[in-house]
């Protein structure tokens, strides 16, 4: 929970409620709770502190988000740019509208840093060379998303639990 910036009046206002002789206690907003004033500081266990999520944890979510940005962007492109044939021409589209989609998502998300961004650049490569392989594994959802010449073209074209690195079809 993200406190404001505290200044001397709220310490005096603290002060002031800690001092008032109707009081038996005060409203500790550090603890978020009211404290009896004759209990000594250190007999108050604070609440443990939110834990913060792991660099892996962070890495990960802001990479799927890429991946999923670049998910959206080969689905619009396969279904609104069908004439693209070039190697290039889709690659360029492809990556125009993932960074598009991933800067929108991440724009309503929150996650603008510079590490979230390095994130979701290895998301969206993660996806453009392992992609390929969620057509394997449901290929008829994955019609139904895309369409169904381009499903049949990738599984002609690849094989199963492979990875494109450029024009390459690398197999395990």
């Amino acid at each position: 929970m993200a406190h404001r910036k505290q200044d001397i009046n709220d310490f005096k206002s603290r002060v002031g409620r800690i001092n008032n002789p109707r009081n038996k206690s005060y409203y500790d907003p550090d603890l978020g709770m009211h404290v009896p004033k004759r209990v000594p500081r250190d007999k108050i266990k604070k609440a443990k502190a939110h834990k913060e999520p792991t660099f892996l944890a962070l890495f990960i979510v802001s990479a799927v988000l890429g991946a999923f940005g670049y998910f959206v962007g080969q689905v619009i492109r396969v279904r609104y740019f069908p004439e693209a044939e070039a190697a290039l021409t889709v690659l360029a589209l492809d990556l125009v509208l993932a960074l598009w989609m991933v800067a929108v998502i991440t724009a309503l998300l929150g996650k603008r840093s510079l590490f979230d961004r390095f994130s979701q650049v290895a998301g969206i490569y993660a996806m453009m060379v392992a992609g390929h392989n969620l057509i394997w594994r449901w290929p008829e959802p994955m019609a139904a998303i895309y369409t169904q010449d381009y499903v049949d073209s990738v599984l002609a074209s690849t094989t199963e639990l492979s990875l494109i690195v450029g024009a390459n079809v690398l197999s395990f």
